[in-house]
């Protein structure tokens, strides 16, 4: 996992991946998350080496938690009352002085109560406290719960820093909420990016999750791309509560391309959505 992600101020992350791939890359980085070393994880602090006792999957670590689905009835899913017993346990003062983390295994099936028991504590996290939402498919997690989230696609991690790409993308998005009009002209910006797609949507993502966190709060601190926190904070002020419109369209528009639905239909709506002309 990549420093940025361990420094990184936002107390939620929904990882995109499935099965014991993207479990595995959620324990390293709550294993880094939870190291008391410079170089996280450096698997030789006493933290570290709690975590990797036993099978290795942190089951030993008091400050680490994994949830996954339970089957009561026909449907595997997480349920509010398990939620409820994350609420107390992240409310509880850590044991080793690194902060809790938590790591929900197919968070998508959990119940429309249990996303929004969670809601609160993303909105007013414990210190130092994580909680990592694992998901094959995101965009059927609330959307109240993935604007208060950053977003990692675990098979593009690697490409998600590229800060020319990162720029490009977000003047795009000024371009578009400022003068409508761009809709028409940034078409082509998806076909020069079409080799990568998936790093253009996490930028979006991480740009308009930005634009809801300051719509919700007013506080710039708390604002992750802090260059251009500026734009951000007007802009969020402009497009208001229309910004969960747009991240909602982000997450299908990318379900779209993944699925191979017509690619210039999918930018083309994604773009109107974002100008405000399709809502």
């Amino acid at each position: 996992m990549t420093a940025d992600l361990l420094h990184s101020d936002l107390h939620a992350y929904i990882l995109k991946g499935r099965g014991e791939a993207a479990l595995e890359a959620a324990r390293h980085l709550a294993m880094g998350y939870l190291c008391a070393s410079d170089e996280a994880p450096c698997g030789s602090c006493p933290s570290c080496k709690l975590f990797l006792s036993g099978e290795g999957r942190g089951e030993n670590h008091p400050d680490y938690v994994e949830i996954a689905p339970s089957k009561k009835t026909s449907k595997a899913s997480i349920k509010k009352e398990r939620i409820e017993e994350v609420l107390k346990a992240a409310a509880m003062t850590d044991y080793a002085g690194e902060g809790k983390v938590f790591v929900f295994s197919d968070f998508d099936t959990t119940t429309v109560e249990g996303q929004n028991a969670l809601l609160k504590v993303l909105e007013e996290p414990p210190e130092k406290t994580r909680f990592l939402l694992l998901s094959e498919s995101p965009e059927k997690i609330l959307p109240t719960v993935r604007s208060r989230a950053g977003f990692l696609d675990l098979k593009s991690e690697e490409a998600l820093y590229d800060p020319e790409r990162r720029h490009k993308s977000y003047r795009l998005v000024e371009k578009v909420l400022s003068r409508p009009e761009e809709v028409f002209l940034a078409r082509s910006f998806f076909e020069e990016e079409k080799d990568h797609l998936p790093e253009i949507f996490d930028h979006f993502l991480a740009y308009f999750r930005d634009m809801a966190v300051y719509y919700e709060t007013g506080d710039e601190n708390k604002v992750v791309n802090k260059d251009y926190r500026v734009p951000i904070a007007c802009q969020s002020q402009i497009v208001g509560m229309r910004v969960y419109d747009i991240i909602d369209a982000l997450y299908r528009a990318r379900r779209y391309v993944e699925m191979n639905v017509n690619k210039s239909f999918a930018f083309e709506w994604l773009l109107l959505t974002m100008g405000g002309q399709w809502i």
